[in-house]
């Protein structure tokens, strides 16, 4: 069975209800010291000596918010934060310098003036978490939401979703379609950077294992294993291989139905033509 990524988008009439908006785009023409590190999907992290004795500094990379560092006392407690809010502390001689960008740079010092910045690189994400290439066009989503999609290859889409100025999704789309929920709202990105994205009609965050209908029919099922959800779509067309949500969003298409499954088990499905309903517990 094949999975259809779905290249034509914008010539389809993708209609709201009020449990569902949907919105559509068109295909785009266009360390130092004793540290210690761990790294999963998207998010890396490395802890460093501070230069206050005793104390220590937390190094976060996430593809979804950025670069932060929190400074962590001998009882490690949070004494203070910098991130894309507030990228310094002077007070507290913590600064992070391209925030943003691929490669971020924490400096720290313990005096003020012409003390030197004591300078660690940031932990570094694998080429999928990190955007690069062309801008290519920019989607309002609502008032204070947009997402800016970057084409890195033919076959490779990027995006990141802000909300009030600030990064809080990003999304990978290379071989295969990427996804991000955030609020009410899920938005998926293909290869070809075409895009669909809708509000509402989803599950709870840690949902019940089990069975799920769509508004068609179709029939989704829950699982876990090792901590990780993921979800086995059956619709007309047969039954889906399980697809697991390590780290990013699932997706799983066919020529009506589409479904989104987040690493915190969070299920949105949207159904081509359909009035959209959240998704109906059938049990296990």
């Amino acid at each position: 069975m094949r999975t259809a990524l779905r290249t034509t988008l914008t010539f389809l009439a993708l209609v709201g209800t009020a449990t569902a908006s949907v919105v559509t785009a068109t295909a785009a023409g266009a360390a130092t010291g004793a540290a210690s590190s761990t790294s999963s999907a998207c998010v890396a992290t490395k802890t460093i000596p501070s230069v206050f004795g005793g104390w220590k500094v937390k190094l976060v990379s996430s593809a979804d918010r950025g670069a932060s560092a929190k400074l962590l006392d001998e009882r490690g407690h949070v004494v203070s934060t910098v991130d894309q809010s507030r990228t310094v502390d002077s007070a507290n001689g913590l600064r992070i310098t391209g925030v943003l960008s691929a490669k971020p740079v924490f400096g720290q010092r313990s005096e003020g003036g012409s003390t030197p910045w004591k300078s660690t690189a940031f932990p570094v994400l694998s080429a999928d978490c990190t955007q690069s290439g062309k801008l290519v066009r920019t989607m309002r989503l609502d008032s204070r939401t947009s997402a800016q999609i970057f084409k890195v290859s033919a076959g490779h889409y990027q995006a990141r979703v802000y909300q009030s100025g600030k990064l809080v999704r990003f999304i990978d789309a290379h071989g295969r379609a990427g996804a991000a929920l955030f609020g009410s709202r899920t938005l998926v990105l293909n290869p070809d950077g075409t895009t669909v994205t809708w509000t509402g009609a989803k599950t709870a965050a840690n949902p019940r294992l089990g069975r799920y209908k769509l508004a068609n029919g179709a029939v989704v099922k829950i699982v876990k294993r090792a901590g990780v959800y993921g979800a086995q779509l059956t619709t007309g067309h047969g039954t889906f291989p399980v697809e697991y949500a390590k780290g990013r969003p699932s997706v799983q298409q066919d020529d009506v139905t589409l479904v989104v499954l987040g690493a915190d088990g969070t299920l949105s499905g949207y159904v081509y033509g359909k009035a959209q309903k959240p998704p109906v517990y059938l049990g296990a």
